[in-house]
């Protein structure tokens, strides 16, 4: 893993590409993600960002709009060899970029109560908790994260 980049797509994507994206955010999150799943999902204009090297994934951003001006991350991972690199942080530049070209100001994800690698990554990044989500991961809570007025 020399020099991988981010690279921002559109959907719809293939179903192999889906099954790649929902391995890495499996590896990386937890999530039981399938591909087929992945590949209907209502995801934005440039809501699929991949860190790819070689064509291979090591890691995923996933988001759409859930009105004009509020987009919600569907899913963020990176590879475990590759995390504390900083290359979380320049994924969030090039999709806080993206949502303020789409003239959004609000973000909003959900996170397993347990991931406080992410908890700490998102509040760094501004996010507050707003709020526990029960029932939403199998055994345990989540936990309704945003970021609001971003303009």
């Amino acid at each position: 893993m020399i020099n991988p980049k981010w690279v921002m797509k559109s959907p719809p994507i293939t179903t192999h590409l889906s099954n790649e994206i929902a391995s890495i955010l499996r590896n990386t999150t937890g999530e039981h993600l399938v591909g087929e799943r992945i590949s209907i999902l209502p995801l934005a204009e440039n809501g699929i960002i991949l860190l790819l090297e070689n064509e291979i994934i090591l890691g995923a951003l996933l988001w759409m709009k859930i009105n004009p001006k509020t987009a919600r991350i569907l899913g963020f991972g990176i590879h475990t060899q590759l995390q504390g690199n900083g290359l979380g942080s320049e994924c969030w530049d090039i999709f806080l970029k993206e949502i303020i070209r789409q003239e959004m100001n609000k973000i909003t994800l959900e996170v397993r109560q347990s991931n406080t690698r992410a908890i700490n990554f998102y509040r760094k990044k501004g996010l507050t908790p707003k709020g526990w989500i029960e029932d939403y991961y199998l055994h345990e809570k989540g936990i309704l994260m945003e970021l609001s007025n971003l303009n």
